[in-house]
């Protein structure tokens, strides 16, 4: 839980509680005491949050065998100090029973607080792992089909193999030594984009109208490496290579304060459609949970002959 929605909850509930006690407050129950010690738990338990999860207070800070022992004696200690006073009234016997209070309730938080970080660290390392697993998957596929491309263009055209070659390695260094990376700037991620549509409107004989726009605000953004290429490489993989005329690619990003969207529009043919999800596209959709949970959308339409899909991230 974040902090912003850790005060948010706190203050709503809190909210609900002084305005239970407000009108409850003549009432002639236990009701307004039980109301005002859930209101001290409450502002409690998010004071002790806030500070364990930045960690102005750690776990380890004391020896947790001294913590234990502490908790271990006095703890029995103020159990008899609440029972020889029990039936009497005063400051000292009320500040036993908060005592009491306080370190019961601080004990059982810091149990459930330690067992949720515990949670989230093999959540994290979980999908840690499973990150690197779609890396590598992404990278043999992607260069799996740039190099039947090459080994095409260089029976066709030598001198053009030559400069593809380059712009290839300029695409293996990218994806070798920055799709490592949890982030990269936006500006280089474009410019892999741009290397890839060269390489691929090099290897067809035939007129693409291929159009590249971009609206970018700050070009120093921070996106996950090779989001963008499957959704561009299916373009031309299911556009482009199959279209008999007029084939088109037609792209869009767009980066502002809020977002960063990418929008690839390109025609295909309608009797050669399939059902079927490519590794990429799956690949995809498992990165976007992983890195982006709750924070990105992805979707497509098929309208006639033109299919669209926008990848759209919330910063």
């Amino acid at each position: 839980m974040t902090h912003k929605k850790l005060f948010k909850l706190s203050a709503i509930l809190s909210g609900i509680i002084i305005v239970l006690m407000v009108i409850l407050r003549n009432a002639q129950s236990e009701i307004f005491t039980v109301l005002s010690g859930l209101l001290g738990l409450t502002v409690f338990y998010t004071i002790l949050y806030y500070l364990f999860q930045t960690e102005k207070i750690k776990f380890g800070a004391t020896n947790p065998t001294l913590k234990y022992l502490f908790f271990g004696i006095s703890i029995p200690l103020l159990v008899y100090g609440v029972q020889i006073t029990t039936g009497t009234d005063g400051f000292f016997t009320n500040a036993i029973r908060i005592l009491l209070s306080i370190e019961i309730f601080y004990l059982i938080f810091y149990w459930i607080f330690k067992y949720r970080k515990g949670i989230q660290k093999l959540k994290s390392d979980k999908l840690e792992a499973e990150l690197m697993l779609l890396k590598n998957q992404i990278n043999p596929h992607f260069f799996f089909n740039t190099l039947n491309n090459l080994y095409s263009l260089i029976k066709k055209d030598a001198d053009a193999a030559q400069d593809y070659v380059l712009k290839l390695s300029d695409l293996m260094r990218f994806t070798i030594y920055d799709s490592g990376k949890e982030s990269v700037k936006l500006k280089e991620e474009v410019n892999y984009l741009i290397n890839f549509i060269d390489l691929q409107t090099a290897r067809y004989h035939k007129d693409i109208d291929v159009n590249f726009e971009k609206t970018i605000k700050n070009s120093d953004t921070s996106v996950a490496p090779l989001l963008f290429i499957i959704l561009l490489e299916n373009a031309f993989k299911h556009g482009v290579e199959r279209a008999t005329e007029n084939a088109f690619v037609h792209v869009k990003l767009i980066e502002d304060d809020t977002k960063i969207s990418f929008t690839v529009k390109n025609n295909y043919d309608t009797e050669d459609i399939s059902e079927n999800e490519g590794i990429g596209l799956k690949n995809l959709k498992d990165r976007l949970n992983l890195i982006y949970p709750n924070s990105h959308k992805l979707c497509n339409s098929m309208e006639e002959n033109i299919y669209t899909t926008t990848l759209e991230i919330i910063k």
